[in-house]
């Protein structure tokens, strides 16, 4: 106990600390959320300094505006290129199975989310778990990839390139009940010791939600540690968090079966690192220089006593026995050899950044340089808007007449003398708001332009353009100045691809499922092990080929999106890239085209063609029947009409 509390201390001590350096920029983050949200405060005054006492009436939200303009629901798709030759096919099933886990994963919703935080504070983080309640039911566990908010990261201070932390939390609220279920740690007793990890939470004040905060470090040897609390009470601590861990018997460490151990009995365990793992059976192994080799399961060992001493081999009058050159024999004993597991010792988080910015761990943000913008729209909104219901119309009166104050269509005025009638009148206050339009949208357009969205890249309609090429340039201008973004983001998946990668290679035990689609549109299945990636190097000793370099596939918002691929196809059949039109060698090629990209019914629009084109060979190659003598195939051809008609 005493070990457990100098280690929690001394977390909780660290934990604060990055808090304390971490605060300006959380309370930054709740600022430019509000912004996004539509809040109706506005910054005080830069010049002034004093608190500002009045809220915006009429909020034109130009913050949600600009970072919805830029949502994109394309996921780049994972490009594996191989760095040695014989590891071709290798790279390929890589690629194969990253694509298989895109669906599996659903980043479909998470790209969707990790499209508004980015812009929004500058970046967000992928986390890449390996979860063991997941998998087919072939499998045991399966990745898992969430996004972990930049508010919920709190990094080590002073440090702002991730790669080089030697530290940092994830802080994540649960239930009891998850805790227990995840730890196997009762925490009923716990109380939520960090409120401000849920203060964006509604009913987060529920007695059943509780803060677990995971230190993720780098332990003396340059591997992963993990250490995870909640309250005051230990949830897990592994010094070697990516390493293979085994459940051991705490009194003798065999490994455990079914919770006892088949030694002892005994039913309290600890999980213990295992650097090596048993060959089950013989593998043929990849080697380095070239071709394969077959590894038998087993090796002979000499057998040792308990001190470790190997125990001589004797005769028959018990004296040692030597072999020719002198040296002593001993017993041996078959053993499995035992091959090293593969740990991945890089950090489960990847970030994905906006734009670059200099000693500062996240980008920078699209709220924080059009604020100044935002507040002055605020501002202008409620300007109008003031001015707007506080106009109307002023009706003057002669001193003492009274009239009717009814909503009746027609009201009785009764007057003493025509010079009354002349002093009734009816004064409109019509206000000007034509100078704060235009400066609104003048500081509409500046925000526009910092960001470099364009009128064509929102898709609104632009009086200048002249053609449909026009239009599409224009938009790829605007592009342009966005590309920053797009490398960042393709930057941060390749990394991400390549941490999955990892991660697969050291816990993926059986065999994993993938299936693609080929160039003729026919589905593909294939398997894929881990054994396929273990080597034998020129000392014969074995290693795990993770040499492969991970990008992203420029071409994948194009291939992601069927319909374009579609028209593409369309074009190309218009053009005469598949043959002429109307062949029927050029329909079989532009169906089996579309059947790949996959149009529907494609592909029974495929197999009516290529039934046509089998009648129209058989009809080729059935020799033509000779008409008889003085039968009716013999007649010549006649025009329409009968003999008498056509003279």
């Amino acid at each position: 106990m005493m070990n457990v509390n100098k280690k929690l201390n001394k977390w909780s001590t660290r934990l604060e600390s990055a808090k304390n350096a971490y605060a300006d920029t959380r309370k930054t983050m709740k600022k430019y959320t509000g912004y996004y949200e539509g809040d109706r405060s506005v910054q005080p005054n830069a010049n002034l300094g004093q608190p500002v006492t009045k809220q915006a009436t009429n909020v034109r939200n130009i913050v949600y505006e600009l970072i919805e303009s830029q949502v994109d629901s394309s996921i780049p798709m994972p490009k594996v290129r191989a760095i040695h030759a014989d590891d071709e096919e290798l790279a390929r099933k890589i690629e194969k199975m990253l694509e298989n886990k895109i669906k599996t994963c659903d980043f479909a919703t998470l790209n969707d989310g990790m499209e508004r935080i980015v812009p929004m504070l500058g970046g967000s983080y992928f986390y890449v778990q390996w979860d063991v309640n997941k998998g087919l039911h072939s499998e045991v566990g399966d990745l898992r990839i969430k996004e972990i908010h930049p508010k919920k990261l709190i990094p080590q201070p002073g440090v702002v390139d991730f790669d080089e932390m030697d530290y940092f939390f994830i802080q994540e609220v649960m239930t009891k009940d998850n805790v227990k279920r995840i730890y196997d740690v009762n925490v009923e007793d716990a109380e939520n010791d960090q409120p401000e990890a849920s203060e964006d939470i509604k009913n987060s004040n529920n007695s059943d939600i509780v803060t677990v905060t995971t230190a993720i470090y780098r332990n003396d040897h340059g591997g992963i540690g993990c250490y995870v609390w909640c309250d005051r009470i230990e949830l897990l601590d592994i010094e070697d968090y990516q390493s293979r861990q085994l459940d051991r018997c705490a009194k003798c460490g065999t490994v455990m079966q079914n919770g006892v151990c088949p030694e002892c009995g005994g039913k309290k365990s600890k999980k213990m690192p295992e650097d090596y793992e048993e060959i089950a059976e013989g593998i043929d192994i990849r080697m380095d220089l070239g071709g394969t080799k077959h590894i038998d399961p087993y090796e002979e060992v000499p057998e040792t006593d308990e001190n470790g001493t190997p125990i001589p081999l004797l005769d028959e009058m018990g004296a040692p026995l030597h072999d020719e050159s002198g040296m002593p024999k001993v017993q041996m004993k078959k053993v499995r050899k035992k091959i090293p597991y593969y740990t991945p010792n890089v950090f489960p988080v990847v970030l994905r950044k906006n734009i670059s910015k200099n000693d500062q761990l996240l980008g920078s943000s699209d709220t924080e340089v059009i604020i100044d913008q935002q507040d002055t729209i605020k501002k202008l909104g409620t300007k109008i808007n003031e001015k707007l219901l506080k106009g109307g119309s002023f009706v003057t009166l002669p001193q003492g007449l009274d009239v009717e104050k009814t909503d009746k269509e027609f009201k009785i005025v009764r007057i003493d003398n025509p010079a009354q009638m002349q002093m009734i009148q009816a004064i409109t206050m019509q206000p000007n708001t034509g100078q704060d339009e235009n400066f609104l949208e003048i500081n509409y357009a500046w925000a526009k332009s910092t960001l470099g969205i364009t009128d064509a890249y929102q898709g609104r309609f632009m009086a200048s353009e002249t053609s449909g090429t026009a239009r599409q340039y224009a938009i790829n201008q605007a592009a342009g100045r966005l590309e920053s973004k797009r490398t960042l983001k393709n930057e941060a998946y390749a990394k991400l691809y390549e941490l999955m990668f990892k991660f697969w290679l050291a816990y993926s035990d059986q065999n994993t499922e993938i299936s693609s689609t080929d160039p003729n549109g026919q589905v593909v299945y294939d398997q894929l092990n881990r054994k396929e990636f273990l080597k034998l190097d020129s000392s014969g000793e074995f290693y795990w080929d993770d040499e492969f370099i991970f990008e992203t596939d420029p071409t994948s918002t194009l291939m992601a999106n069927r319909e374009s691929m579609w028209n593409q196809a369309d074009m190309k059949l218009q053009s005469g890239a598949f043959g002429p039109v109307g062949d029927l060698e050029t329909a079989r090629l532009y169906w089996t085209v579309q059947k790949a990209n996959g149009y529907p019914n494609a592909g029974m629009a495929l197999s009516m063609i290529e039934k046509r084109l089998e009648d129209a060979q058989e009809a080729a190659q059935t020799p033509q029947e000779m008409p008889q003598e003085g039968g009716l195939d013999a007649l010549p051809f006649m025009p329409y009409g009968s003999p008498d008609q056509i003279q």
